[in-house]
């Protein structure tokens, strides 16, 4: 019995010893700051990552450009859609030139110059011009049975134009054989 007071008054000390710890102080200063260390050794390369969607950040495109045939009837016309504001490399560009039919402004009713309209018997294709310092984009029309015509099949065109560096793996025939809409939605044209 004697050592079952002996141990219950030893736990009773610990108790209120442990129990008898004072408040928390504030809190001190900050202390000056360290030394900064040496840099550690270069560490090796990591791998090359995944190749990125393609951008669009440098493919240039119109607003729908009214079709300005000068007036009257012939047998072909030009009508410039773009020059020297915007720069283009012939060799390793894409230039899409796209015109609308009145008959409905939906993604249907656009097509990709060169166009055959075959019922009105009318050719259109782009020409691409380059000097020294300037660069024009026009529009053509022709008739293919050689009667006068005025040209009336659209009444807007539109341009993009595809930097070659832009989406590898790529060639200009994959956006050659593009639908508009396909491009469109490539490269979120509005």
């Amino acid at each position: 019995m004697k050592n079952l007071i002996g141990y219950v008054v030893i736990l009773l000390l610990s108790v209120s010893i442990i129990s008898c710890e004072g408040e928390d102080g504030a809190v001190g200063p900050q202390g000056e700051q360290g030394i900064e260390g040496d840099q550690g050794p270069q560490g090796d390369q990591g791998d090359q990552g995944d190749q990125g969607d393609p951008g669009t950040a440098n493919v240039v495109y119109s607003d729908w450009i009214p079709t300005d045939f000068p007036g009257g009837i012939d047998t072909d016309k030009s009508m410039l859609l773009l020059s020297s504001g915007i720069a283009f490399d012939q060799d390793t560009d894409v230039v899409l030139v796209y015109g609308r039919n009145p008959a409905n402004a939906l993604f249907f009713n656009v097509y990709k110059l060169p166009y055959l309209n075959i019922d009105d018997e009318e050719f259109y294709s782009i020409v691409l011009g380059q000097g020294s310092g300037f660069e024009t984009l026009r529009v053509e029309a022709r008739t293919t049975d050689g009667l006068l015509k005025a040209f009336g099949f659209f009444d807007e065109f539109r341009y993009v134009i595809i930097p070659g560096g832009v989406a590898e793996g790529k060639s200009a025939a994959d956006y050659k054989n593009m639908s508009y809409k396909e491009v469109a939605t490539l490269f979120n044209i509005q």
